[in-house]
């Protein structure tokens, strides 16, 4: 009897990346600054359509350079303009809406308070484009924000929902006035949400890159009703036959920079454990 293998009704690639993979390979070669999306084998592939990536200006050997869907610190956009580069911008316009959000909120005197990740590259564009801002990542980070201070908040794309709603309740209690507005892009609610899919099954598979933010919310979502039977994986080659004895019922879910390709190869080598059931 085959296994029952369901798939998150959100998963794999949003528009953003898509848009972003389509432009990059309309040009016959591309100078991308920076891992166009979080998918190591994604970006191989593009590597081999002649789609290089880079991480300094120096390595760019043509006049264009690709931004990433991430977006980039606005003051290495102004470098790429002083030497006279023809910017392919391909910043997901859901990244493009949170600088918006952050200036309305400047706008009103507010200071800026970004929860997410200081390291990734969409929390430095973000920060970038507003006046001091203040970044929290862990809890203990809120103790930087001063006391009684009037704030505005936005926050990462990709943060977890249960995280941003903590952290905006915490800053409520220290501060005199908070003014929260939820910049978790849509497809990342829509997966997270998708990920509930995990409440019903016995194995939970998350695949996507592990430099991939959105992929590793996406398995701590599903750990939390499957503790010790969610695998983040990249590829096919990392399942373990172990994992799925006993177990008839697997739920599939990938980040938002993971191809349908590589979700349909885990498939595959899953149902090529079917015989591993009992009848």
């Amino acid at each position: 009897m085959p296994r029952e293998i369901q798939i998150a009704n959100a998963a794999g690639f949003c528009f953003g990346v898509k848009k972003a993979i389509q432009k990059a390979e309309t040009m016959d070669r591309a100078f991308i600054f920076g891992s166009l999306i979080h998918n190591p084998q994604e970006v191989a592939r593009l590597a081999s359509l002649n789609k290089k990536i880079v991480h300094s200006l120096e390595d760019v050997e043509d006049n264009r350079v690709v931004i990433t869907a991430h977006g980039l610190d606005i003051n290495v956009i102004g470098r790429m303009k002083e030497r006279n580069l023809e910017i392919i911008d391909t910043t997901c316009p859901l990244v493009t809406k949170i600088y918006n959000e952050g200036h309305k909120l400047e706008a009103q005197g507010l200071q800026i308070v970004i929860i997410g990740d200081p390291k990734h590259v969409e929390v430095k564009g973000i920060a970038s484009r507003m006046k001091n801002p203040i970044i929290v990542y862990h809890e203990e980070d809120i103790q930087n924000v001063p006391e009684g201070s009037r704030i505005g908040v936005v926050c990462q794309s990709t943060l977890l929902m249960e995280k941003f709603d903590r952290f905006v309740g915490v800053m409520k209690a220290r501060c005199a006035e908070v003014v929260p507005v939820n910049t978790i892009c849509k497809p990342t609610k829509d997966r997270q949400t998708a990920a509930a899919l995990s409440k019903t099954m016995q194995i939970m598979i998350v695949i996507g890159g592990r430099n991939s933010s959105n992929t590793h919310k996406l398995a701590d979502t599903c750990k939390m009703n499957l503790p010790n039977d969610t695998y983040h994986i990249e590829t096919a080659g990392e399942l373990d036959p172990k994992w799925f004895e006993g177990k008839n019922k697997v739920g599939i879910t990938a980040g938002a920079s993971t191809p349908d390709y590589l979700i349909e190869e885990v498939i595959s080598k899953i149902r090529s454990y079917d015989e591993l059931v009992p009848a």
